[in-house]
């Protein structure tokens, strides 16, 4: 249900029956010379769409969170940074205000990597609330899944150069981008270091992507991410008992 159109009586039906919010979060960044600044909340909108699809009547899917954070990509030009302190806490209220409108269940769809840190200190404070909460980092948590179909995935890399494709081929192209592996651990940081770690700011084999692996991609994702949402379902009904009455897929 797509809280961006509902009007308040709508709203008011909805938390009736729902209890559960998935709020999108991404970013504004360079993706190398040839994805869309937007490519963390284009990827993000269009899973909302498919996911909302499969799981209408259940789940309120709220507007996203457009900016995030982003240190290492912040020397490129086109990258609107927002320090993790401002982000956490900004993430943090909205989350609060879903949980004062009766939403117990928060699921934060993140589209970003700069996001993960800020994002997890979000989850343990609202957790402090007794607000449940699923961090679906699309990119990692399918890793080896994504690799099956783009095996050269990265930031702005075969993975996402491809799903963006499959969104709108005007929002990227692969002739002569080529590839880039990073050079470095992230774990290590010096000035401007996100400009050794992503040359031209991007990883991964970009010109590998295709419409078709985008489409591929999409539909295995959504697959896997309904699953673990109805994992998040079945451990709020189990809350207080034991973990092991559940089975979660490795």
């Amino acid at each position: 249900m797509d809280m961006m159109t509902m009007n308040l009586s709508q709203f008011k039906e909805c938390q009736k029956t729902i209890n559960t919010v998935l709020i999108p979060i991404g970013m504004i960044e360079a993706h190398g010379p040839h994805c869309a600044l937007g490519t963390d909340v284009l990827i993000p909108r269009e899973f909302v769409g498919r996911l909302n699809d499969v799981l209408d009547k259940k789940i309120l899917m709220a507007p996203e969170i457009t900016y995030g954070h982003s240190w290492g990509l912040a020397p490129f030009a086109g990258t609107i940074d927002v320090s993790s302190e401002v982000f956490i806490n900004y993430v943090f209220e909205i989350c609060k205000g879903f949980q004062q409108n009766g939403f117990k269940n928060i699921i934060l769809f993140n589209g970003h990597g700069g996001n993960i840190s800020s994002l997890d200190i979000v989850t343990e404070k609202l957790a402090d609330l007794e607000v449940s909460t699923l961090t679906i980092n699309w990119f990692i948590d399918y890793r080896e899944d994504i690799k099956q179909i783009a095996p050269h995935p990265g930031h702005a890399g075969e993975d996402e150069t491809s799903l963006i494709l499959a969104i709108n081929k005007n929002y990227a192209y692969t002739s002569g981008v080529g590839s880039h592996e990073t050079p470095i651990q992230k774990r290590f940081r010096f000035k401007d270091g996100g400009k050794t770690l992503y040359p031209e700011a991007f990883s991964g084999n970009a010109e590998a992507a295709t419409v078709e692996k985008g489409e591929q991609l999409f539909h295995m994702l959504t697959t896997l991410i309904v699953e673990d949402i109805e994992t998040f379902w079945e451990l709020e009904q189990i809350q207080g008992g034991r973990i092991d009455d559940i089975t979660v897929d490795a």
